[in-house]
């Protein structure tokens, strides 16, 4: 009985490497009947594989997305071999909309500036400082926008990728290794400023900057003189919850104002944390494909600002922190 058995199940195997076998012949007589079956499709064509700005699409109401179909930002990422890992991005799209908001908000922050020219030109006197810039795309699409501009880009990753800047000229754009908190890095833009002389209009942009980084901008903005308008869209809240640091109970506060999310209440003190004297403005974007879409801009009263704008003497609201969520106050200064 038990050596019937084992007749039985290696008949069985017999059987099954036959069938085996004779699938596999006849796969190999099909493929050969049809060679290009197993060439790539793609390849037979003549197409290049498909990447994701390939698949970017923006609803005609979009205006960020008009902007960046008639840019040459647009030409590059489909043709430039140096931005090929950009192309292949899955968030490339979310990338072009906060980086044309920003361009947008920078625009708005200039336009009663008496500066049509620079804001609407080719940007000669303009000189733009990136705060944690990453690889730069901001950068790059406020290089196609002002071609005569000056930009520097600041990030503290030392491993970040900006060999697509070799396109560039380096006395153009460039890219600083600094930490943002750091005295190094405001000394490095008050050298931007005192290298920039006379007529030069300096200014500060940061999209999506957490925590602190966006208090730390508008500091950047307030201690350096030169600097005449800020751009900054903040992101995540403080993670430090001690008394001593700006923002700290700024969810304590949402929670106890049940029509503001703890990300606008957020935005709202670093609004009231820019100096009275600048003409400020806060504005949600919503043709930027982030839940964190608001833009905050400032501007100096020496540079153009209206009479109007500046409320000299005015007593205006600012926000103090204070040691539980009870003894915040807005005060009148």
């Amino acid at each position: 009985m038990h050596k019937q058995l084992v007749w039985v199940r290696a008949a069985t195997s017999r059987r099954s490497m036959e069938e085996v076998d004779g699938r596999a012949e006849r796969s190999e007589q099909a493929t050969a009947s049809k060679p290009d079956e197993d060439i790539d499709r793609s390849s037979k064509r003549g197409l290049v594989p498909r990447r994701a700005i390939d698949f970017v699409r923006f609803d005609d109401a979009n205006d960020h997305g008009r902007s960046f179909a008639s840019s040459e930002v647009a030409r590059r990422l489909k043709e430039d071999p140096a931005f090929e890992s950009w192309s292949r991005h899955r968030g490339i799209k979310k990338e072009i909309t906060e980086a044309y908001a920003a361009l947008s908000a920078t625009r708005r922050a200039l336009r009663d500036q008496e500066l049509e020219r620079e804001a609407f030109g080719d940007g000669e006197d303009l000189v733009f400082v990136e705060l944690c810039s990453g690889r730069g795309f901001i950068s790059i699409v406020f290089a196609d926008a002002f071609p005569k501009a000056r930009l520097y880009m600041v990030d503290n990753d030392d491993r970040m990728d900006v060999t697509h800047l070799d396109a560039y000229d380096p006395d153009r754009l460039s890219f600083h290794l600094l930490d943002l908190h750091s005295a190094e890095c405001e000394a490095f833009i008050r050298d931007i400023v005192n290298s920039a002389g006379l007529g030069k209009t300096v200014v500060l942009v940061g999209v999506h900057l957490c925590g602190t980084l966006a208090h730390r901008a508008i500091e950047l903005y307030e201690n350096v003189e030169g600097v005449c308008a800020l751009v900054v869209s903040p992101c995540c809240l403080p993670r430090r919850r001690r008394h001593d640091v700006f923002g700290f109970h700024c969810v304590d506060i949402a929670r106890s104002i049940t029509s503001l999310s703890p990300y606008q209440c957020w935005c709202t003190q670093l609004y009231f944390r820019i100096p009275y004297t600048s003409r400020r403005n806060m504005l949600a974007d919503e043709d930027m494909l982030s839940t964190q879409n608001t833009f905050i801009t400032a501007r100096k009263p020496g540079f153009g600002a209206s009479l109007d704008s500046l409320q000299l003497k005015a007593r205006q609201p600012t926000i103090v922190a204070g040691s539980t969520r009870a003894k915040w106050k807005i005060l009148a200064r």
